[in-house]
């Protein structure tokens, strides 16, 4: 499966990287500055350690989770236009996991059409590989679908000295698919600790029926078919950590290769249920609406998601080696402010992830030294 992600990713860029638009005068990068996004008066919990509903009465941001969100659609308008420099040249060495070098990869067709004397090497791998390119200084780019652990950081510091720069690309939910006529219409977290995991840290109980759930009639007694990512994959280690408390998944997990394999699994199983990326949505399979932390149930919609009301929330992350009190330059430094301008986040957009707000842009283009 790594490397048929790789040829998809390498074929893109291949079939697609034509042509090549006028070029205009270098940009002052003083008037890059985005307007910084209003401040947040009620931040939503993500995944709250205690029972679903507002009883904690506090927020908790779990790690995996993007922070604030203004709850409304990014404006494209609040984001820079991208301006092309003059002359750039050099090669870009990217290395990550797969779900987060799709995005790269959508990326680097208009990026590759604006400066074709930039080569791009794009290269999906397990996601444990993306941080030891980083750490042995292989890729100038590590897309990530989750947070490094603080291991892999501690590592990258003891070389270097410094810790390594954390640029977020794109938001991200993990929906839990079920067959389209699967009539359930929504589940809590406990419930789905209870349909997971081997060990119930919610308080719940086992779960193996959709009668369990409150299905009736011939769906009461249905056994529930469970399917997955491996303990490899950032959606598995997210979902473990958000939703099960750190507690192994039950033995019966179908563990597939990808997000494509895991709809189509549960598209073709009745009684199946599965998490991945909601970049993976198809008319076999639809997502159910989760409870949130004040309790009431929402769908996994891009709206629900950047607000943070939909409780499973990640972003994908680029990470690369920058020295402290140093501007992140050369042709990969170009890609990533590429990225964090409104043309860039309408291709994350259109490769159907969630762009960022304003402030995550702001944040991102102050992390490059600008």
């Amino acid at each position: 499966m790594t490397r048929l992600l790789l040829t998809i990713a390498m074929a893109l860029l291949c079939a697609l990287v034509t042509g090549c638009p006028g070029l205009v005068a270098p940009r002052d990068r003083t008037a890059d500055t985005v307007p910084a996004a209003p401040p947040v008066a009620d931040t939503v919990a993500v995944a709250p350690p205690a029972a679903e509903g507002a009883a904690t009465g506090r927020p908790v941001v779990l790690p995996g989770a993007v922070g604030a969100a203004t709850g409304t659609s990014v404006s494209s308008g609040a984001l820079p236009t991208y301006i092309p420099v003059v002359g750039l040249k050099g090669k870009i060495i990217s290395i990550g996991a797969s779900t987060a070098t799709n995005l790269v990869a959508h990326l680097a067709v208009d990026f590759r059409r604006m400066y074709p004397d930039v080569t791009l090497q794009v290269s999906a791998s397990a996601l444990s590989l993306g941080p030891t390119a980083l750490l042995k200084d292989q890729a100038d780019l590590v897309p990530m679908s989750r947070p490094l652990t603080p291991e892999e950081v501690q590592s990258f510091t003891r070389k270097y000295g410094y810790p390594p720069t954390e640029i977020k690309a794109a938001i991200d939910g993990l929906a839990i698919y079920v067959q389209k006529k699967n009539p359930v219409p929504g589940l809590t977290l406990t419930q789905l600790d209870g349909i997971f995991s081997q060990a119930q840290r919610r308080g719940g109980t086992s779960i193996e029926t959709w009668g369990q759930v409150g299905l009736t009639g011939e769906w009461a007694g249905l056994q529930i078919a469970l399917y997955g990512y491996g303990p490899e994959d950032g959606a598995h280690q997210i979902f473990r950590h958000q939703v099960l408390h750190d507690e192994p998944f039950r033995l019966a997990l179908r563990v597939e290769g990808g997000g494509s394999s895991i709809v189509q699994g549960v598209a073709a199983d009745p009684g199946a249920v599965g998490f991945a990326s909601i970049f993976f949505d198809c008319k076999g399979v639809r997502g159910v609406p989760l409870a949130g932390a004040d309790g009431r149930f929402y769908a996994p919609t891009k709206e629900n998601i950047r607000s943070l009301n939909y409780p499973l929330v990640r972003a994908h992350y680029i990470y690369v080696n920058k020295p402290p009190r140093q501007p992140f330059g050369g042709a990969a430094g170009e890609f990533l402010r590429f990225l964090l301008s409104r043309e860039g986040q309408q291709i994350v957009e259109a490769g159907g992830n969630i762009s960022l707000d304003a402030a995550m842009v702001n944040e991102g283009r102050r992390s490059l030294g600008e």
